[in-house]
This record gives C-alpha cells, sequence and structure tokens, in this order.
C-alpha cells in the first residue's frame, strides 16, 4: 500500500536557509513507521554545594531540610521541595549512595567525579570517561548531536573546579555550552557553509527562524490530521517561546560577569531574569529531546567555582550573599532552604515541561529518565549525596518512594542501569557492582 502524504519520516524537517527545524514525534510518523520505538533519553542535572540539613530533632526539620522524613512510599516531602510534590509519582528520592573514590577529595572538589565517579585525589588529576559520553558513543551517532553539554558558566574551567560534567573517552573534559542564542542556533542552524554571523543575519532579516520556513509548515499543517495540527501548534508555539526569552536570556549573561560589583537596580538581576536564564537552559533541551535532535544532556545549572555566573543568582531573591557562603551557614538554615527551593523550582518547572509533552502511550517525561543531584550532602561532606531520579516510567522505572540505599552501595550501579534502560550493553561502569534493581518496576 502506498504511503499517504500524511505519513512521515521520523527525521522529517522543515527547512529554509540557514534554518533546518526537526519536527516533534507526530502520529503520522507511526503510521509511516509502526515499528519503530520511541527512543528513550537521559539527562543529568548538577547543582552544587550540598542542601540544608537540618538535626532530626530541629523543630523545622520539615521546613528547612532537603531529604523527605519517613522513608519507602509514605515518606514526607519538605517544604523545600514542595514544587516537585506534583511528580511524587513520577521521582524517586534516593539517599546514602555515593562514589566511594569520590570521597577521598573535599566537597567543592568532588563535583568533577559527579558523572564519572573517578580518583581525582592526590598530586595528578586522574579523570575518566562520563556516564553521559559512554552512551553517546554506544547510541549518540543516531541522532544529529551524539549529546548536548550545558552549564550556566561555559567552557571547562580548571580540576577541581569544572564547569562542565561531561569527560571523554581518555578523561579529557567536554567543554560546556552556556549562552542560550548560541545553543538555540546550534540546534536550529541549517549545517549549510554559513558562518554563525550570515545564519544570525538571515534571522534577524525574518524576524525569527521560524518565519523563514512559514510556507512550508503551513503546507505541512494541512496534511496532518487534527491531533498532529495540535501538536504541530504546540511545538512551533515552544520554539517562538523559546527565542523571545533569549534576548533577556542574553542580556543578563552580559551583565553577570564574575567579580563585577552588580545590583538589581543597575542590570535588572531580578527573579524573573535569572529564572529565564536557567529555564532558558531547559527548555533548549526539552526542544533538543522532542525533536530527537539528541537523546542525552548534561547541564550544570550551578558549578562549585565562585566565579561563575551562578555566582548571582542568590540576588534573585534578593539576598545580598553569595551562594558559596549561603552553603556554609549552620545555624539559620531559612535563607539555605530558600536558594534551595529556588533551584528546585527552576527543576520542577523543567520536569513539568517534559510531563506536558506528549509522545506516544505517554509523555516525553515517561520516555526520559532525569538524574537532579550534587556531590556533597552538608558542605564538605561527600557522602549520601542528595539525588532524585525522574522520569522514565515506560522504561520499567518505579517511582513514588525514598529509597534510602547502603553506603555499600556505589552510585554508579544507578548508572548501570541508566544506561541498560538506554540501550546500551554495559553490565558495568567504573566501581559498579550491579545494577540498582531496587529501582525497577
Amino acid at each position: 500500500m502506498a504511503t499517504q502524504s500524511w505519513h512521515l519520516d521520523r527525521r522529517t524537517f522543515l527547512r529554509s536557509a540557514g534554518v533546518s527545524i526537526a519536527l516533534p514525534w507526530l502520529e503520522g510518523m507511526a503510521k509511516a513507521a509502526p515499528a519503530e520505538r520511541i527512543k528513550p533519553r537521559m539527562c543529568f542535572t548538577y547543582f552544587h554545594y550540598g542542601v540544608p540539613m537540618p538535626p532530626d530533632d530541629h523543630p523545622d526539620r520539615l521546613k528547612f531540610g532537603w531529604f523527605p522524613v519517613g522513608e519507602g512510599r509514605d515518606y514526607q516531602a519538605t517544604e523545600t521541595l514542595s514544587s516537585l510534590e506534583p511528580f511524587r509519582s513520577k521521582m524517586t528520592y534516593l539517599g546514602g549512595m555515593s562514589h566511594p573514590l569520590g570521597r577521598r577529595v573535599g566537597g567543592h572538589q568532588a563535583g568533577d567525579v559527579f558523572l564519572t565517579g573517578a580518583d581525582i585525589s592526590g598530586k595528578l588529576y586522574r579523570q575518566s570517561v562520563s556516564v553521559d559520553q559512554v552512551a553517546a558513543m554506544a547510541i549518540g551517532g543516531a541522532n544529529r548531536f551524539p549529546s548536548l553539554v550545558l552549564s550556566t558558566s561555559g567552557g571547562v574551567n580548571r580540576p577541581y573546579k569544572s564547569h562542565t560534567l561531561s569527560y571523554d573517552r581518555v578523561g579529557r573534559p567536554i567543554p560546556s555550552l552556556h549562552r542560550p542564542q548560541d545553543i538555540f542556533e546550534r540546534l536550529f542552524g541549517a549545517p549549510s557553509g554559513q558562518s554563525k554571523a550570515q545564519q544570525r543575519q538571515a534571522f534577524e532579516l525574518k524576524g525569527s527562524i521560524l518565519d523563514t520556513v512559514r510556507d512550508e509548515a503551513a503546507s505541512l499543517n494541512r496534511r496532518l490530521g487534527k491531533r498532529d495540527q495540535q501538536k504541530m501548534d504546540e511545538y512551533l508555539s515552544s520554539v517562538r517561546e523559546v527565542e523571545k526569552g533569549l534576548v533577556r536570556s542574553e542580556k543578563w549573561l552580559e551583565v553577570a560577569k564574575p567579580d563585577v560589583s552588580v545590583s538589581a537596580a543597575d542590570f535588572e538581576i531580578s527573579p524573573q531574569s535569572t529564572k529565564e536564564y536557567i529555564r532558558s537552559k531547559y527548555d533548549l533541551m526539552a526542544l533538543a529531546f522532542q525533536t530527537n535532535s539528541t537523546r542525552i544532556a548534561t547541564y550544570q545549572t550551578s558549578s562549585e567555582s565562585e566565579q561563575g555566573y551562578e555566582k548571582q543568582f542568590p540576588k534573585a531573591l534578593g539576598m545580598n550573599i553569595t551562594s558559596h557562603n549561603i552553603s556554609h551557614e549552620r545555624k539559620d538554615y531559612e535563607q539555605w532552604s530558600a536558594y534551595s527551593q529556588f533551584l528546585a523550582e527552576q527543576h520542577a518547572w523543567f520536569l513539568e515541561r517534559l510531563n506536558s509533552i506528549q509522545e506516544g502511550a505517554g509523555t516525553l517525561l515517561d520516555n526520559t529518565m532525569v538524574l537532579y543531584g550534587c556531590c556533597t550532602s552538608e558542605t564538605h561532606v561527600t557522602r549520601n549525596y542528595p539525588l532524585i531520579l525522574a522520569g522514565g516510567s515506560n522504561l520499567g522505572i518505579e517511582h513514588g518512594h525514598y529509597r534510602h540505599i547502603g553506603e555499600d552501595v556505589p552510585l554508579s550501579n544507578l548508572y548501570v542501569t541508566m544506561l541498560q534502560k538506554m540501550g546500551v550493553p554495559r553490565d558495568s561502569f567504573k566501581d559498579s557492582t550491579g545494577p540498582l534493581t531496587e529501582i525497577l518496576g
């Protein structure tokens, strides 16, 4: 039987000069290739400096703490992470886990090993491949980008204060992208002979990348069924919203330079502009997953370096204090809790973004494993990492628990499970002892 006009190839693009927009998953694609299974994704996001951990007998333990109270399905979430409660059935708290080799270094150094589990102690800095790049080398070649490596401050910085979570097969740091406009153009700029300057000029002349493909989009839309038309409209609206947010995000990035004394009045560093900057990266990852541009992403929302743009984040909450100093306050947990809550709210926004995108029998979140965490619990304590695994319900991940795993179980066990769920045939990673079966349904 001949393929109907509304049956689309999974790799259909809208194209024009300097622009190439991959399409999201549509029902017409399933009709064209009914045997094609929706591919799983995975994402790793990192925050810095640990979390507030008032003692269990503290009167405000449930208000200011990070880790839940109790275990299993009956745990009580703290107010600090209240923004994540809508995803209770689609996420799992993991307690007690860490990288055994990461315990050999100080708290502000351990962030470098979040995805590698390497031994970077001693005089020699010995990194190894990160779990995202293991997956990228195995399956990333089937996508336009093997992986997406993002951060707040960009580049690699220096050992022990890295601005990237990702390391190649021999342990070399992979420079992270941090300018939203550059990431956007990387995702949607056509692989033509045009330079970045030429592409930007084309965008400016036409107003937006969507304007350059408007006629082709309209033609395609007429061939789609009503549900696919709705999905296309939602997707293109999302692209437009990301575009609109880039201008303010770029302005924020330009003025929030490290080691510069700034004020909200001088540079409009407001909660809204800071949120837009963080969320722009989250939104770009969602678009990359939605269009199958990549299946693997890392985002270092905040590094262990006091020289990055994240140094300015607390100003968004009206705090005239650095995030590093907030984390060292051991008596008053209120500021630390408020800052942790702010970061968690941005992550919750990302989960909602993924969960709002329908894909096959579920949502994009159901097909994506998202790990959110840090390499210290309390500041400088490189044990009992604060970790939340969300998504992946369609991949066999069972959620709704606070699982306190023994310290003898390395975090690499979780990475083995995630690799296997991605379709990467690995039985081990670094110092793993096997898969983390506790999270499987």
